[in-house]
């Protein structure tokens, strides 16, 4: 049954990324049918960006002039979010919050005065020379679900790691002392959903693609204050987190600061609970587009 006044939304990858995601953009699809959203797969490659010559920016797809109502961004080049809102396009995450987020190093500069693990920031890894002692921690500044993260134990580890990061942006953080363990709490709306708590089985990296071990998680007082103050320092900054993830890690039972996931993935809370997360946020877009 098609709404009277169904909305037509982008759900915006970088086509890579929805190769991987088809599963997810079908689901979105069908929860939007249900509640008058019109969810379509977008990628970035389809479309052309830029400014006439009046100084207007302007969008096309496949060459011809659109306008969605709205984009449920699942990409992370926050200038793409950025020209969107400049035509009036409402985008969910925005583009500051894909700026902060999808830079390691720009997340713990915006969270400044929250516990964090001690880190090191560079523009290239091989920067990195007046480094503490072993154990660290080196990562990819703009990676994002585990990927390349490195336990360095030695000078012979460090040599290795920092080769195969060579030129990328990067950071080296201290090994929290409970190491191998993480826990991502949901956010929808400046509001907490879930915690699902993430256990590597073996190593340091527990994401659940890579194999990491996950429960639902009841949140502890603790957890619960901590991450509130990330939501809370979003909100002010005109950055409020629609449909996010706040990662934290553990120094013994104090929870501490990882980072802030952007394009959250779901798919281990659907695996863990029965909170429908999708359906979820588009009843929130609903509300949001005036439906």
């Amino acid at each position: 049954m098609k709404h009277t006044n169904e909305k037509h939304c982008w759900l915006l990858y970088d086509r890579p990324d929805l190769a991987v995601n088809r599963d997810y953009a079908a689901l979105m699809r069908t929860r939007g049918e249900a509640c008058g959203l019109d969810i379509e797969a977008v990628t970035i490659q389809e479309l052309s960006l830029g400014m006439n010559a009046d100084g207007q920016p302007f969008l096309r797809r496949y060459g011809q002039d659109c306008k969605p109502d709205a984009v449920l961004s699942r990409m992370r080049f926050d200038w793409i979010s950025e020209h969107l809102e400049r035509m009036g396009i409402p985008v969910f995450n925005n583009s500051k919050v894909c700026r902060i987020c999808n830079d390691k190093r720009r997340t713990h500069l915006f969270l400044s005065g929250l516990p964090m693990a001690e880190t090191l920031f560079a523009n290239d890894s091989a920067e990195l020379s007046d480094l503490p002692a072993w154990p660290q921690v080196l990562k990819p500044a703009l990676g994002h679900g585990g990927e390349s993260v490195s336990l360095i134990q030695s000078d012979q580890e460090w040599a290795q790691s920092s080769e195969r990061l060579k030129g990328r942006p990067a950071l080296c953080q201290s090994v929290v002392k409970t190491p191998g363990r993480d826990l991502r709490v949901y956010v929808l709306f400046g509001r907490i959903i879930a915690g699902v708590m993430r256990t590597a089985h073996s190593g340091i990296v527990s994401n659940f693609k890579l194999g990491g071990d996950v429960q639902l998680h009841t949140l502890t007082e603790k957890e619960t204050v901590l991450a509130n103050a990330v939501i809370q320092r979003f909100e002010q900054a005109g950055a409020p987190l629609c449909m996010a993830g706040v990662d934290l890690l553990y120094n013994g039972d104090e929870p501490v600061i990882s980072e802030v996931e952007d394009v959250v993935g779901s798919r281990m809370l659907y695996k863990v609970s029965d909170i429908d997360l999708a359906d979820l946020y588009l009843q929130e877009i609903k509300k949001r587009l005036h439906m």
